[in-house]
């Protein structure tokens, strides 16, 4: 059997499917932290053949972090708009400051104008007021653009909720959605990146903790309960491991590449089946990303393509997606990949 891919070439694969080997969609990460080339390479190895970067302070940098050719494809956010003083102002050095509904117009025409994809919005509880995001959101809207908010806390979650807010990344930490907030959130038609890694890796060490929570408790208990409200009510749970490859950053053991197959682990872990798993980093993603071409394998479709070694079935066992045999990237094949024990 041959499968032909979208730039000509074609990759034969009989010697690996005739034994039991899988083929699936590259994946996609919804949610990371990119600066460098040798993050798309890293990334590429474990079969990450997407991922949506939420946040760029170095425009020039994120142009050419694009269209790489045989690697990952970089999406990206503009500079994510914070509120001045807050956790992400004075913690991470954010400096999209923005400070009233007023200047919501010409913050997200800057962000747009310099290329980027999507807008990221910060939400904490000492950010932005409801006036603020709302402005923010609705004049992303007016230029049919997406919306993303960073909320991490109940009281965040509910400003970002009520701001219509595209996509809500991560989840509550300290008090769990209620059902009625995940019903709000698909009768809204909103869509949820819980990152449930970055959740164990910071609820799993108090100092870290103590650097990203802004004086609130946080349990990787209460982040779970709030996947599993998601899934109850039918919300569309996307794959985001929040890597980040950024140099001294203390969340260096949140490694790029191989958090995004943990990410899925403790998906299943929560409750989600191991199919509803493999779509959550593949076909949802690129339908409410609108990554069109991708997630999918068809006809016509972009060729980024995941092959797993023989006799590896992630239906049955989703740590065998780490099981990685070859890689293509638009039909380009990347080597080596990852071999993971």
């Amino acid at each position: 059997m041959s499968v032909s891919l979208t730039d000509g070439v074609s990759a034969n694969l009989a010697p690996w499917l005739s034994t039991g080997g899988v083929l699936l969609p590259g994946l996609i990460d919804s949610h990371i932290h990119l600066s460098s080339l040798a993050s798309l390479e890293t990334l590429s190895s474990y079969g990450v053949t997407t991922v949506m970067n939420m946040g760029c302070t170095n425009y020039t940098l994120c142009s050419a972090l694009r269209d790489q050719i045989g690697l990952t494809s970089f999406i990206t956010a503009g500079e994510g708009a914070v509120a001045p003083n807050s956790t992400h102002a004075t913690v991470f050095g954010a400096k999209g400051f923005v400070n009233s509904p007023s200047q919501a117009p010409q913050f997200v025409a800057n962000v747009f104008g310099n290329g980027s994809n999507f807008m990221k919005i910060i939400s904490e509880p000492n950010g932005f007021n409801q006036a603020i995001h709302d402005a923010l959101v609705s004049t992303t809207h007016a230029l049919g653009k997406v919306a993303m908010t960073h909320a991490q806390d109940y009281g965040s979650y509910e400003v970002a909720i009520r701001s219509k807010t595209n996509c809500l990344q991560h989840v509550p930490f300290d008090i769990p959605l209620t059902e009625e907030m995940a019903q709000r959130i698909k009768r809204q038609a909103q869509h949820v990146t819980p990152t449930l890694n970055i959740g164990k890796i910071v609820t799993s060490n108090s100092t870290i903790e103590s650097i990203v929570s802004g004086g609130i408790n946080l349990t990787y208990e209460a982040g779970v309960t709030s996947v599993q409200r998601l899934m109850r009510a039918g919300v569309p749970i996307l794959a985001g491991s929040d890597a980040n490859d950024a140099a001294g950053s203390f969340l260096k053991g949140d490694l790029i590449g191989i958090t995004l197959h943990r990410e899925l682990q403790y998906l299943t872990e929560a409750g989600m089946s191991e199919v509803d798993a493999l779509r959550a980093a593949t076909v949802v993603p690129s339908i409410w990303h609108n990554l069109v071409g991708r997630g999918s394998i068809r006809e016509g479709y972009r060729a980024d393509l995941l092959l797993l070694k023989p006799g590896s079935d992630p239906l049955q066992n989703i740590a065998k997606t780490m099981d990685i045999a070859r890689v293509w990237n638009a039909g380009i094949e990347y080597v080596p990949v990852a071999q993971m024990m």
